[in-house]
């Protein structure tokens, strides 16, 4: 993964409390090298440490995410934002607001159903069964969808063929053997 890289960081607190945050390669190392656990802001880009400099219990990387534990009390930042202008060097406020934080994080979703779907074959699922008639076939609905979206007029089709189109492409990705985090480094280069 590059450096410039931003992943969600999913964080569970002891306790059954569930966070998000976004976290970079750099945020990792930092996270690492202090025992803190260190975020990405989602407004500045800014590294800062979790509210309340708490010790993490665990901290690893994922196909796609990191994942944090902390200690029970440490803050649920993800859950205090307020939408408020904050002063990150303040470190307040520095996850996602939970609505946020939940769609920027459904294709990392979206793709480990995907391989979750190609490593167990479960019978029934439309994913199995993709998986089942090889990359060609997948190559060929990838390409069907695409042209179903260029076809589609009304802003309601357009939604829903964009949604097939990528839906179409994650599986063509994992058939393929792309990483899915990959294809978002690549998109992160072509950004800056």
């Amino acid at each position: 993964m590059a450096d410039g890289t931003v992943l969600p960081v999913v964080v569970n607190i002891e306790g059954g409390v569930t966070s998000g945050a976004l976290m970079n390669r750099k945020a990792f190392s930092k996270s690492v090298e202090t025992k803190i656990l260190w975020i990405v802001h989602p407004e500045t880009g800014r590294i800062l440490p979790w509210e309340g400099d708490p010790v993490y219990l665990s901290l690893k990387e994922e196909k796609g995410f990191f994942a944090a534990e902390l200690p029970a009390g440490s803050s649920d930042v993800a859950c205090e934002l307020s939408g408020e202008d904050v002063d990150p060097e303040l470190h307040e406020n520095t996850a996602l607001n939970a609505e946020k934080e939940s769609e920027s994080r459904i294709l990392y979703r979206l793709a480990e159903t995907i391989a979750r779907r190609k490593k167990e074959m479960p019978s029934g699922s439309y994913t199995t069964h993709l998986f089942e008639k090889g990359l060609e076939k997948i190559r060929k609905k990838v390409g069907e969808e695409a042209i179903e979206l260029i076809l589609a007029v009304s802003r309601e089709d357009i939604v829903y063929e964009s949604a097939d189109l990528i839906y179409h492409l994650l599986v063509l990705l994992e058939a393929a053997g792309v990483e899915f985090h990959d294809l978002m480094a690549e998109l992160e280069r072509r950004d800056s």
